[in-house]
């Protein structure tokens, strides 16, 4: 049997990690229970498995090296996937496991991923974090992004589990957030052995929160990697009306597209509308704003991606966004015209779609800098730029080929960043 690394857990550490409980974490909690409970009730967002929430996690002892991977939410899984891909092509005798935070990430990433171990991560409580590590044992810690919770931090300190970041970004307001933290949770930041930003102003930004310089350096954007998966090939058919997107919206957003393709559909008629909100449990309250708006809403579920013009369609399941999008000629992505700091627009680049966003992507802003030579993406200020945008791409439909060039082009140019990552990461996976 794979013997991994037991507990080293000083007094001292026990010391902190009570603290941490009583001081910080739970008080915090309890801060956060109403804004929880709204979200539950009110939002209908998951809490998944209490049992694992809780850390009573049933899983065996490792019989060899074990890798666990942490992707919070949904953007962060899809971030994982070509690099869960390359870690199982270089290390295909261990295991890997896989834990989300949220429970929208964790449906998706075993739709994603079949074949990876996917979990619910534990409240950062120390009894529950410590259960859980302590049952599974990794042998690393792959953190996709900055997910930094103490108590996680801790029991791999304890069980001498080395801590690798990939993807690395720290925002405008998490850079702001750590300095306000800085001498409480400030001790974070020296956790990672390796830690591999996203951009050079990530790398800036960890080295200010603390990280040592000489374990931080530039992986690239994991967003940014279609070697594992590709494009999906179009569903699009010129003889049907011109058919736009509207995904990854937010509150604000789904009134917004209405009010546009109500519009639109005055010079073009038979001109089709998709609404994929970020969050799909919202679905059912945004199919009952489109059927009071005028228009017959049908639920992509029930339709298999088909639809008249009357209608307008609203994705209510996870995983189908890039099928959505390679329905559609034309795509605006959403938290971007409300001040949500964007979303993926490189998923809708290539998956063969004219793509817009608003002017409030400060959480994509690398990404648009590095579509800028192909023009690969195109700014709308306010909804009547929307509107004057698909009117532009409806009338000019016949330049799919010229799209698909920008496409093939981008193909060529990017790939291959879990493939540098994970060699970065070897020394502390071997």
């Amino acid at each position: 049997m794979y013997r991994s690394s037991t507990s080293t857990l000083s007094i001292p550490l026990l010391l902190i990690s009570i603290l941490l409980d009583v001081f910080l974490i739970l008080p915090l909690l309890i801060l956060a229970l109403p804004w929880l409970a709204f979200k539950v009730f009110a939002e209908g967002r998951g809490v998944g498995d209490l049992r694992q929430r809780f850390g009573m996690w049933q899983i065996s002892l490792p019989v060899r090296p074990r890798i666990w991977v942490h992707a919070a939410s949904v953007g962060e899984v899809q971030a994982a996937k070509p690099l869960l891909a390359e870690l199982k092509r270089v290390h295909p005798g261990k295991e890997f496991v896989l834990t989300t935070m949220t429970t929208g990430a964790h449906d998706l990433a075993r739709k994603l991923i079949p074949d990876v171990d996917v979990r619910l991560l534990p409240i950062d409580m120390g009894h529950f974090m410590f259960s859980m590590i302590r049952k599974m044992r990794p042998s690393a810690l792959i953190l996709v992004e900055l997910e930094y919770w103490p108590q996680m931090l801790l029991a791999c300190q304890a069980y001498s589990i080395p801590v690798l970041v990939v993807n690395g970004r720290i925002s405008d307001r998490g850079l702001k957030s750590w300095q306000s933290w800085k001498p409480i949770l400030g001790w974070m930041s020296r956790v990672p052995q390796r830690v591999l930003a996203r951009s050079d102003e990530d790398a800036d930004r960890f080295i200010q929160i603390g990280t040592p310089a000489e374990r931080v350096s530039v992986g690239g954007n994991l967003k940014y990697d279609v070697s594992d998966s590709g494009m999906i090939k179009a569903k699009r058919h010129s003889e049907e009306g011109f058919t736009w997107i509207a995904g990854c919206t937010h509150p604000g957003e789904e009134q917004l597209a209405v009010e546009v393709h109500q519009k639109l559909q005055r010079d073009f008629p038979e001109s089709r509308c998709i609404i994929a909100p970020r969050h799909i449990e919202r679905s059912s309250e945004i199919f009952q704003f489109v059927e009071e708006s005028g228009f017959t809403p049908v639920f992509w579920s029930q339709s298999a991606g088909s639809f008249a013009s009357e209608e307008i369609l609203v994705v209510d399941q996870l995983g189908v966004l890039k099928e959505a999008y390679s329905t559609a000629e034309a795509a605006f992505v959403g938290g971007s015209l409300v001040d949500r700091g964007g979303h993926n627009f490189l998923e809708a680049v290539l998956s063969g779609c004219w793509t817009c966003h608003g002017p409030h992507i400060d959480n994509f802003r690398d990404m648009a800098e590095l579509l800028q030579p192909w023009n690969g993406v195109d700014l709308v200020a306010d909804r009547d730029e929307l509107l004057n945008w698909l009117r532009q791409r409806a009338s000019a439909r016949n330049s799919d080929k010229e799209r698909q060039a920008v496409v093939q082009s981008l193909m060529e140019g990017l790939g291959g960043i879990s493939r540098s990552c994970v060699a970065e990461m070897n020394p502390w996976l071997e």
